[in-house]
């Protein structure tokens, strides 16, 4: 199935660059279907194959403009592009906090290992572990520890 959804985006992303034709591929014609709604282009070039070439288009294009005045199939369209909006919303919220928290988490690896680093050398140059500890707020525990690597 997801291959099936793979080929259907790539198929949309090849007309957009006009890779594909519509008038030569049927299942090309109903992928932008999908898209007619949205895409004033798209609903155009699909009108004229619909008039001149393909009558079931042309019958599926009429029945979706006759379910399109429906105001319930209208009032559910519209809930469930808002819950799609609200989802896909979501997602770019949830994915720029995870960012944010990666990216605290990687300041505060990089600023522990940064510390380590100048108490490793405090320990080389032989300062005590009182004198390391106040410089770099490490514990007494985390110096030994560093003392006996």
């Amino acid at each position: 199935m997801l291959e099936a959804l793979h080929d259907v985006y790539l198929d949309l992303i090849k007309w957009r660059n006009r890779e594909v034709d519509p008038r030569e591929n049927q299942l090309v014609r109903w992928l932008l279907l999908l898209e007619a709604s949205e895409d004033e282009e798209i609903t155009q070039v699909l009108e004229e194959i619909a008039m001149q070439e393909d009558q079931v288009l042309e019958k599926a294009m009429d029945e979706w403009e006759l379910v399109s005045q429906d105001p319930a199939v209208l009032l559910a369209y519209e809930a469930r592009r808002k819950e799609l909006l609200d989802e896909k919303s979501a997602l770019k919220r949830a994915e720029k906090l995870g960012e944010e928290k990666g990216k605290q988490i990687g300041e505060e690896i990089g600023e522990k290992k940064g510390i380590l680093k100048v108490a490793l050398s405090m320990i080389q140059k032989g300062l005590d572990t009182q004198t390391i500890a106040e410089f770099t707020h490490l514990t007494p525990e985390e110096i030994d520890k560093l003392r006996h690597q």
